[in-house]
């Protein structure tokens, strides 16, 4: 069976469908008590290894790219989207955006594929 451009689209599906959990999720203010400095940024990458296995079941789906350019599709995907979770937690109240979060998502992304 061939596949055309919208059955390859369907492959990421499901990274969209778990991003926009993340958004939600991002567009409340859940007060999480930690007590060691830092370990939020354990819990943004451990949420973005999940979108990082969803983004590779994507990228890896892409016919004739190269295997750098599928690794390159997903963290730098990982990493938009990451930036872009903490540009609109500016929007929401209670919350803020940290450029170090982003970074520990595409941390988490990478870890992702690499499962």
């Amino acid at each position: 069976m061939k596949k055309d451009g919208t059955q390859r689209y369907r492959a990421f599906i499901p990274a969209l469908l778990y991003y926009g959990v993340v958004f939600f999720f991002s567009s409340r203010n859940f007060p999480i008590p930690l007590s060691a400095p830092g370990a939020d940024k354990g819990l943004h990458a451990a949420e973005f290894i999940l979108l990082g296995l969803f983004l590779a079941f994507g990228w890896f789906r892409v016919p004739k790219a190269s295997l750098k350019l599928k690794i390159l599709g997903v963290l730098s995907s990982g990493f938009v989207l990451g930036g872009l979770d903490e540009v609109h937690q500016l929007f929401v109240a209670g919350r803020h955006a940290d450029p170090v979060d982003a970074l520990a998502d595409t941390l988490g992304v990478g870890l992702g594929l690499l499962n």
